[in-house]
């Protein structure tokens, strides 16, 4: 290599590590046993720093979060015209900020205490500005109810961080999640705000205490939300610029076009409840907007059809924000769940200006930007913009003036939430006309859910914790497995089974007393099979199996539960779930001693659904004859009738095997492409046919054209008995 190569190289390498220090030390975790997935950062950021969602490998605001669940990674991927995704709302950036004026601070070289107008920390938006990163790793506690160890008293998963700021007031957060229904769409943020005195010297990358009463403290949460990532990804394009249309918000050259939501407030004057905000889409994606600007698909309804039969999937059927639920103190003393901010503003992105100055909240909005007394005067001031479904939002609730003398704290607790019509009539193109009202009355739903949850939960303190909130448990979600077991090549069957964990477990109280007991609390299964191939959450119910019928389904050799699936073809993809369900809750006590009566019906979540299930023939007899044929043959990309639906549309089958068979496929040139051996799979089942994904042994995909297989037994009797074939590519 040339030395000036060198050079080069080793500029480019040093130039990434400087211009990436948030990414290299940043500590993040991820909520995932509910529905709503989120990334956390430990130095206050919810979310992710990246903020466009083609930067990310990971969950930052999308709904559902089912595992396995696709959205754009990078550009390409987001308009790539093969790729639905699955994204419903993103949450650009959000979370705490700090203001403290008029204070004291530790200044170099000698870090003598000097007066100082104004001390900020800010997690959200641009970016963290005032503390250290990594301070202190994400401690995380699994609390499922399956487990062993399981406390019903404690939510399902937990987070815990803290970390001192610039102003002296150091953040502790624990997060909570729970993952079944009525309490899945949401997570709690538990902060804890501290007049600790430690105080970050940004230069040094570490703190130096510095004791003083802060007299006038302002507690700001932003949060930037836009929920028609998807819809616009997916109808538009620049025709021009490529890279213009790779975000809904404009592409990378920024803010170029309106977004496309609508925002709701509730509760911002004083009722007892406390400030609800969310956005959703305008429209809610059922075909595309035409004040982009941009090209629009001209194949987009084919692209959002899940199946031919159905509409054209609706995009972004979903309500996404955020929800104020105690606060302790309040700024005129005394504690509150009626938390509504002293001031409150909604601006859109770019789209306002304040004190004569445009605002980019995405991008530029901190310290970087602005000047302390600019943002100072900015959470002291009230705005909402006209909400004409062209708003790309960002909210700003603050909370003061306090005063904070040394060791004095103060607790605030927010709920992030989401409410999303049923996935089903998503799929399905939203045949019944039900958007956006189901959406609202979704997310209406789980506020006053949430809000429950803090009722039942604060106040108490379980194994040290100061706990946020509590829920009545569901039963533990049976254990459940699909694996085909159809009868030769005529009878197409997937078989279900499940365990017996939903009968075998007691949970109490806080009081100490049985809330659920398996063995006569249990009132049934339910089977569901998703529908969309995707993991998404689009289920369909199957059957619905009472205590009374148990008996019909339990299999003594297996010593499990099963349902056999026949309504189905060869080649049908689908995924299912067993729900456990108590019909007739009773009593229970939360762990802060209320009692709760007449609660509605529990039932467990989907987390344990099966790994997607094809439906293969048996395997045959050698014996019998050599009747082995491909499908389809011709395959042809795009075309439903000689391709598959579902998750793997370039599938392509061989039927009609032998137990144990090798499958050589070669190009018409002679050259071995692809080695497939089939036999029983990892749960031992036999079937009679094996699914190749076009693709070669070195991982590419391989060229349209003619194909030849060559078969050769590897069943126990038959043994290199041969065979050999034709199929057909076309694309």
């Amino acid at each position: 290599m040339k030395r000036n190569q060198i050079c080069i190289i080793s500029i480019i390498l040093i130039l990434l590590v400087i211009a990436d220090p948030i990414y290299s030390q940043r500590d993040l975790a991820t909520h995932t046993r509910g529905k709503l997935w989120e990334t956390l950062m430990n130095y206050g950021f919810i979310g992710s720093p990246g903020a466009w969602d083609y930067n990310e490998v990971t969950g930052i605001g999308f709904y559902p979060g089912f595992q396995g669940y696709f959205f754009p990674n990078h550009e390409e991927k987001a308009n790539d015209p093969g790729e639905v995704t699955n994204a419903n709302f993103h949450n650009f950036a959000s979370g705490p900020a700090i203001m403290v004026k008029d204070a004291m601070n530790l200044v170099p070289p000698d870090y003598k205490p000097k007066p100082i107008d104004y001390l900020f920390y800010q997690a959200p938006m641009a970016g963290s500005n005032g503390t250290i990163f990594n301070y202190h790793k994400w401690e995380r506690t699994e609390n499922y109810i399956e487990s062993n160890e399981f406390n019903s008293s404690l939510p399902e998963e937990m987070l815990f961080t803290y970390f001192p700021t610039v102003t002296g007031v150091t953040v502790k957060l624990r997060t909570m999640q729970w993952g079944f229904p009525l309490y899945d769409d949401f997570i709690i943020y538990d902060y804890t705000f501290v007049n600790t005195g430690d105080q970050v010297i940004t230069a040094l990358n570490d703190t130096k205490v510095l004791e003083q009463t802060l007299n006038e403290v302002w507690l700001a949460f932003q949060s930037g939300i836009s929920v028609s990532t998807k819809g616009t990804l997916n109808f538009h394009y620049n025709d021009r610029r490529f890279e213009d249309s790779a975000a809904p918000a404009g592409g990378f050259g920024g803010y170029q076009n309106p977004g496309t939501d609508v925002y709701s407030v509730n509760n911002l004057e004083p009722d007892g409840k406390g400030l609800f905000y969310y956005s959703r889409d305008y429209n809610g994606g059922k075909s595309p907007l035409d004040w982009t600007g941009y090209a629009i698909k001209s194949n987009w309804e084919n692209l959002l059809r899940v199946r031919p039969e159905w509409e054209p999937e609706l995009q972004d059927p979903a309500c996404f924000g955020f929800v104020f639920l105690y606060m302790d103190p309040i700024p005129d003393g005394g504690a509150s769940m009626e938390v509504d901010p002293s001031h409150f503003s909604v601006y859109n992105d770019e789209g306002n200006s304040f004190q004569g100055k445009s605002l980019d909240f995405n991008e530029f909005f901190g310290p970087r930007s602005f000047k302390n007394d600019f943002i100072y005067n900015f959470l002291k001031h009230d705005f909402q913009t006209a909400n004409d479904g062209k708003v790309y939002a960002w909210y700003t609730s603050s909370f003061g003036p306090y005063t904070l003398a040394p060791g004095d704290s103060i607790r605030l607790v927010i709920a992030e939430i989401a409410g999303q019509m049923d996935m089903v009539d998503v799929v399905k193109g939203d045949p019944n006309g039900y958007f956006p009202d189901s959406s609202i009355a979704e997310i209406e739903r789980n506020v006053e859910a949430v809000r429950n949850a803090v009722k039942w939960g604060i106040g108490a303190t379980v194994d040290g914790i100061n706990l946020a909130a509590d829920v009545p448990e569901s039963p533990p979600a049976p254990n459940c497995i699909a694996a085909t077991t159809s009868i030769g090549a005529d009878t197409a069957i997937i078989s279900v089974t499940w365990d017996k964990i939903a009968e075998e477990k007691i949970i109490e109280d806080a009081s100490g007393s049985v809330f659920y007991d398996g063995s006569s609390d249990l009132s049934g299964y339910r089977i569901f099979r998703g529908i969309d191939g995707e993991k998404r959450g689009a289920w369909e119910l199957l059957k619905d199996i009472p205590l009374a019928n148990f008996d019909e389904y339990w299999n003594d050799e297996l010593e499990l539960y099963q349902y056999k699936d026949r309504d189905i073809q060869f080649g049908d993809e689908f995924y299912y779930y067993v729900q456990a369900y108590n019909s007739t809750p009773k009593q229970w006590t939360s762990a802060n001693g209320t009692v709760v009566n007449n609660l509605p019906e529990l039932a467990s979540g989907d987390y344990n659904m099966t790994e997607i299930t094809n439906a293969q023939p048996g395997p045959v007899s050698i014996n019998e004859g050599w009747d082995v044929f491909v499908a389809p043959n011709p395959y042809i990309e795009g075309d439903p009738t000689h391709s598959f639906a579902g998750s793997n549309t370039r599938k392509i089958e061989f039927r009609n095997l032998p137990e144990k068979i090798k499958i050589k496929i070669f190009n018409i040139a002679g050259e071995l492409v692809k080695t497939l051996y089939h036999g029983p799979d990892k749960f031992g089942n036999l079937t009679g046919s094996e699914i190749w994904d076009q693709r070669s042994d070195a991982g590419l995909l391989v060229a349209p054209g003619l194909y030849i297989y060559v078969l050769e037994s590897e069943t126990e009797g038959t043994i290199g008995n041969r065979n050999t074939g034709k199929f057909m590519i076309i694309r």
